[in-house]
């Protein structure tokens, strides 16, 4: 067990690492503009629709999932990255799976597409797929490890605090869990 830890947060910590660079921007200088009183502009506060923008988040995760024969509730922890390109978002995450007398491990490599030309802020939907690593430890068994991948669907909310409130719905199509329902907060 000691050694999937160390693999689990060695991959953790290379994702979140790699993925920072999705989400910076180089600032832009703007230069100063004079205006006449008489030309007094309102603009409204630019709204960030959910799942774009530059900056990355962190955020907490816990659900429901079901594998084969195998229910368990589900706890982990999200980190968004940025864009890869317009719309498409990536959102490593890991989950930690308990129950059935067997412990899944499972860190995932979120790809998915913002339907912003649907949805407008606060509310965003998203579509799409992971490819994960799946520890699947049984008590009293020999351990699996799987390259799986799934298919997901959201939706988030953006809060007046900026923090966003998740829902998503997973499915497995090659050796991952077969249904995960997830919800989500994410934090800073």
């Amino acid at each position: 067990m000691k050694i999937l830890g160390r693999i689990c947060l060695f991959l953790l910590i290379a994702l979140f690492a790699a993925g920072a660079s999705f989400g910076q921007t180089d600032p832009v200088e703007e230069s100063p503009v004079e205006e006449s009183p008489a030309e007094e502009t309102t603009e409204a506060p630019a709204q960030e629709s959910s799942g774009s923008g530059g900056t990355p988040k962190i955020g907490v995760r816990a659900g429901y999932t079901s594998w084969e024969s195998i229910n368990q509730f589900h706890v982990g922890a999200h980190y968004y990255v940025g864009e890869l390109w317009p719309n498409f978002l990536f959102t490593p995450n890991i989950e930690v799976g308990f129950g059935d007398s067997v412990t899944i491990v499972t860190l995932n490599g979120d790809v998915a597409y913002n339907f912003t030309e649907f949805f407008s802020f606060p509310w965003s939907v998203y579509g799409g797929g992971s490819l994960s690593f799946n520890y699947v430890n049984p008590d009293g068994g020999d351990s699996n490890t799987d390259i799986g991948l799934s298919g997901l669907i959201g939706t988030t909310y953006t809060f007046a605090n900026d923090h966003q409130g998740m829902a998503e719905i997973r499915f497995g199509i090659i050796d991952s869990p077969g249904f995960k329902l997830t919800f989500g907060y994410t934090l800073f």
